[in-house]
This record gives C-alpha cells, structure tokens and sequence, in this order.
C-alpha cells in the first residue's frame, strides 16, 4: 500500500495537475497537498478517486463551461417560446426577428451540425431530431401581413422547437460532452482517444476511459521490477516508450514518423499511464474564453498554483464581456486578479511568475516579473479606462487595453504605441475611436515602467503638466483662428520626437508660443532633461495640444461612436 506522490514539473504538467485537483474536488473528492505535491497515501486512496473519472471529467468541463456551449444556446431560449406560447400577444416585431435568428442560425444550424449528428445514437429517445429540423420551418411575415395572421403556423412552429430542446435537454451529458471536446479539449491534446479520427468506440465516455482512466489503473497494478526504463516526467519505471508526448499540442512530435527529433534518432521520451491521465487534464487546468486560454504557472506552491488561476477564471466569468475584444477578457483578468485588493497578502516576491496564453492555436510565454506585477496592479484605473477604446488599421480591429497589456508582458515599454496613436489621430482621425484622455492613461503607465527601471523619478505630476501645457496653448490657437495649424504642428513634433531631433522638436514648441505671443510653459523645461523624459513628456504636450477637451467626458471615455 505504498503513498502515490505527484510533484510539480513543467508548465504542462503543472496544468494537468491543476486540472486533476479540480475535477476531484468538484466531485467531492478530499485532496492532500504538501508544499508543491499532491499526495494520496495509497494506492487504493487514488483508484478510488478515479472511479467512473470518466463522468467526472466531462461533469466537471460542461458545468464549468455551460454558459459557453452552444448546447445551452440551445436549450436557454425554451423559456421564451414557453412564454410566447401562452401568451402570444406578447410577440411583437422585435421578439419575432429574435424567434426567427434562434430558429435559423441556433436552433437548426446546431441540431444538424457534425458533432451533433454523432451523439445522437447515444442518446435514448423516442423521436428523429434530423427528421424534426427538416419539418421545422421558419414562419415569414410579407409586408401586408401581421404577426397575429401567422399565429397557427408560429405555434407549431414553436412546438416542435420545443420537442428539440426536450430533446437536447436529455442528451445534455452527451451534446454538451461534444461541445468540450471540439470547443476545450481540442485545444490541449489531440489524435488519441475520441479524438483520433479512426477510433471505433463512438461512445466517449467509453473510449477515454479505456485510453486513459483504465490502462492508468492497471499500470497501478502491474509489477514493474523488471521494467528498465524510466517514465520522462515522474521517473517511475515503464515498460516501454509507447506512451510518448505527441498528443500535446505544439509540444510533442509523432516518433515514428520523425526519429530525427530525438537523439540519435532514438526516443527515449515516454511516460508511464498515469502522467498520461494527468496531462489529459490540462483543458481542466486552463481558463478559456472563446478558444483562447491562460495558465498561471505559479509553481511556488500548488495550493498557490490552484488559488491563483481559480481567481483568473472567476475574473473571466463575473465580466461583462459586451464591447470587448475576446482575447482582451484573458488579459483582463489577469490584470483584474493581480490588482484585487484580496491578493495583498500573495508573496509574489518569492518568485517570478510564468504565464502561459493559448491564443490562435498556439502557445505564448510571458515572466511576470515582480516589477510588471506591481506595474499592472499600480494601473488599475489607467487600465480600466481603456477597455473600450480601439483603432483600425488594415481593415483590423485592435483593442488597445490589449495592446498595452502585450507589451507590459514582454517587458516592453509603451512608446511605439503611444507614437502610433497620437499619429492616426493627427492623420486618419475616422479610424482612432479613443480620445487623447486614453492616450494619457497610457502615458502614466508607461511613467510606471519608466520608474520601475530607475529612468524617471519623482516626476510623474509633469505627465499632467505636460497636457495642461499643450491644451492652454491649442486654446490660443483657437482664440487666434489658427486652429488648421495644429495637425501639422502636432505632426512636426511627433517626427522629431520619433527621431529624437530634441532641436526640431524645441524649435518647433517655442515658435508656437512665439507665434500666439505667449510664455514658454516651465514643463517644456523638462523634456531637456534625457531622452525619456523628451518622449515621455512631448508625447503628453503633444496630446494636450491635439485634444479638443482638457477632461473628456464619459461620452469618449469608451471610445465608442
């Protein structure tokens, strides 16, 4: 009855972990952790918690993720045809146009997609569902006709939407199982299981626990003295390298087909039944929001590993996401858990932090040093004030709380972007849909950076001053009518900025307080003081002197026409 120990190891496999506490404890199952170990004192202890894991892997994917799935597109609008059925006056233009989109692009176009037409033959019921969407037809309304004329063929109409949604409502463990796979699942691991394409169980249930929970169990009881080589990940012993890394995505490589990968053309990479059950549970591990995902590798601790990306995925699904990019909801809540006032007694200073996103199919890594941490915590409301704001470039939309964001991940200060924005909005103002306010927040967070680095200290009310500084002048040069000047003076400052040509720049400031008669404002001063402090500043003043208001209001604040 020897103790079972599963330690930490590399980012993936502290997913899979992460993933593994969570579908046990979901389930009711007691976990034991130690420092960085989860621990099961015998053998026994850990069959038992993976008896029928199965149900509980899929239980655990389809409630964590019920809202995401297009199963409960489905079956959430039952209430409104229940209301529109006894109650049909109810049912004017808007609520009919919305009846309509649900049948045609919901309601049909999921019952006869793929996925679902696979499930159905596990599900017990006594009706065709493809048969039933062939019959369901959509009611249109002509122009010289009214809702209530239709009211008959509406009803049926609703009726047999509702015999679907019954339907979908009693193969939920099913249909909704089917969501996880293609929507969650696939973005972890891939060609194994029911996901390999010539699999002949078409129960999946079935088929992962025959690939992954039984031959787990079995490996537990196997006598594995005269094994000689070693499992990759654990070190415990295997019989043989079958089990290798190639059903990860973007990690492992098919050994029969590329030998090259490794040494000598021999594969020594395999690991043993249970590592393998472990890193099926990376989709259980990462929070994703519309096929992009994040891991928090805080691997000080495993309970701080389990505590920090709970938090993140909490971040995710208490958002509003209405107006906001998908990816930007990763980083948002990565922001939002790292600046939550509850994380104050977090010792982040023990070690940096790995993040790991999954966007477009692939993986990207960021270090969240401990400068970084502080910086996104210190930003709260710079940052929050940039979630709707956005510009378009190459027929492309780009959320610019996210493109802050990507560059404070990769350490990077914020002066490209910064250039980037003032110039749209001197050039191509249709396509800037934020306001000189959001390129201020920017500005204080890059100040952040600055500080961080030791470049700039105890100057940061000169941010404002900057501003202040180029928005009374812009007034002059309205009271003067010479406000058709300002996008090309605003565009010679910029060139000089960008080239750091300090003479052009200062030459270029002080004929415009030469040319309205006025005194040379004591900021200007201090974009003489290094080259940081001629960006930091002159893209300030320059902002001033662009915008049309010295507090934008609310109206703005978004970006938003």
């Amino acid at each position: 009855m020897s103790e079972i120990v599963i330690e930490l190891g590399t980012w993936q496999y502290n997913a899979g972990i992460a993933g593994l506490c969570n579908i046990l404890e979901k389930n009711g199952i007691e976990i034991n952790i130690h420092e960085d170990k989860l621990i099961f004192n015998s053998e026994e202890e850990l069959k038992k918690a993976l008896e029928n894991f199965e149900e509980k892997y899929f239980n655990y994917l389809i409630e964590k993720y019920e809202k995401t799935l297009s199963w409960y597109k489905i079956v959430s609008y039952k209430e409104e045809l229940q209301d529109i059925k006894n109650n049909f006056e109810i049912l004017d233009e808007k609520k009919f146009q919305e009846l309509d989109k649900y049948i045609k692009e919901i309601l049909k176009y999921y019952i006869k997609s793929a996925s679902y037409k696979a499930a159905y033959e596990l599900i017990d019921g006594n009706i065709d569902p493809l048969q039933l969407e062939k019959e369901l037809k959509p009611v249109s309304i002509k122009k010289n006709e009214k809702i209530s004329d239709k009211k008959e063929d509406i009803l049926k109409m609703i009726d047999k939407a509702l015999v679907l949604i019954e339907y979908c409502e009693k193969g939920k463990e099913y249909l909704a199982g089917k969501n996880v796979i293609y929507t969650l699942i696939k973005n972890a691991w891939n060609g194994v299981c029911f996901l390999n394409p010539q699999t002949k169980e078409k129960n999946f249930y079935k088929d992962f626990k025959n690939y992954f929970v039984d031959t787990a169990l079995s490996y537990l009881d196997e006598d594995k003295s005269k094994y000689k080589y070693e499992c990759f990940v654990c070190d415990n012993k295997i019989k043989n390298f079958d089990n290798d890394f190639s059903f990860l995505n973007e990690t492992g490589f098919d050994t029969a087909r590329k030998p090259s990968h490794a040494w000598n053309f021999l594969n020594n990479t395999g690991m043993c039944p249970l590592c393998r059950l472990i890193y099926s549970c990376i989709p259980a591990g990462f929070s994703y929001v519309y096929g992009n995902g994040i891991f928090i590798n805080s691997n000080q601790s495993l309970t701080e590993l389990l505590r920090v990306n709970r938090l993140v995925y909490e971040k995710i699904y208490n958002h509003n996401t209405k107006n906001e990019g998908n990816s930007s909801l990763t980083y948002r809540a990565l922001a939002e858990a790292l600046k939550d006032e509850k994380e104050e007694n977090l010792k982040y200073e023990l070690a940096d932090i790995q993040m790991v996103r999954y966007e477009n199919e692939k993986y990207y890594f960021n270090i969240l040093s401990k400068n970084i941490i502080k910086i996104i915590k210190n930003s709260k409301n710079d940052l929050d004030f940039l979630t709707k704001a956005w510009y378009r470039e190459i027929n492309t939309d780009f959320r610019i709380y996210e493109e802050v964001m990507k560059r404070l991940l990769n350490n990077e200060n914020l002066f490209t972007l910064i250039y980037k924005l003032l110039f749209y909005k001197v050039s191509r103002e249709k396509d800037c849909h934020f306001t000189a306010n959001h390129v201020m927040n920017i500005l204080n967070i890059n100040y952040r950076i600055l500080e961080g680095v030791g470049l700039m200290e105890n100057k940061e009310k000169f941010n404002r001053e900057a501003k202040a500084a180029g928005f009374y002048l812009r007034e002059k040069y309205i009271n003067k009518k010479a406000e058709h000047k300002i996008p090309g003076l605003c565009y010679r400052i910029l060139n000089g900025i960008k080239t750091n040509n300090r003479k052009m720049v200062m030459d270029t400031i002080f004929n415009m307080y030469l040319y309205v008669e006025s005194p040379v404002s004591n900021v200007i001063a201090k974009m003489l003081d290094d080259d940081k402090s001629l960006e930091q500043f002159g893209y300030g003043f320059t902002a001033g002197f662009l915008s049309g208001k010295q507090n934008e209001n609310s109206k703005a604040d978004g970006g938003e026409e």
